[in-house]
């Protein structure tokens, strides 16, 4: 407890100096209200706290998972098949679908060439978008 009064005690000496302005103290009072309601959510014993800790480590069920063997039996999509949605969406129909990582590939693919390679990112998206869903539900029932 001894850094707290050590701050406010800096903090007192600014005001009385002159050298803070008001909205400082705004953003001082709201970060230490939150400082506060975190620590004492973390550590209180007191009803409420554990009614707040109860509620946050509270499990949320997921939903039920496909055979592995229904995906790996199911004919293949076509190769280069048209998806209307990621056609439209683009690299973010892969958002939507979990795949952050070729979202991410394809996004930072028009970020650096300016916007020159949209056409061809969102041709991509449309033409492999079955394929590359299908071998991430795949890869994500894989044992290694």
């Amino acid at each position: 407890m001894g850094w707290a009064v050590a701050a406010l005690f800096v903090l007192l000496a600014a005001v009385l100096l002159g050298r803070l302005e008001p909205a400082f103290w705004r953003v001082f009072a709201a970060l230490l209200v939150a400082v506060y309601a975190f620590l004492w959510v973390g550590y209180a014993p007191s009803r409420p706290a554990r009614w707040v800790r109860r509620i946050l480590s509270r499990e949320v069920p997921l939903p039920a998972m496909a055979d592995p063997a229904d995906l790996y039996y199911q004919p293949p999509p076509r190769r280069l098949g048209w998806n209307w949605a990621a056609a439209v969406l683009g690299p973010f129909w892969y958002l939507l679908r979990g795949l952050w990582v070729h979202a991410t590939i394809l996004l930072t693919l028009v970020f650096v060439s300016g916007g020159l390679f949209i056409p061809l990112v969102w041709l991509y998206a449309a033409l492999k978008a079955d394929e590359d869903l299908q071998e991430f539900r795949i890869a994500g029932k894989s044992v290694y």
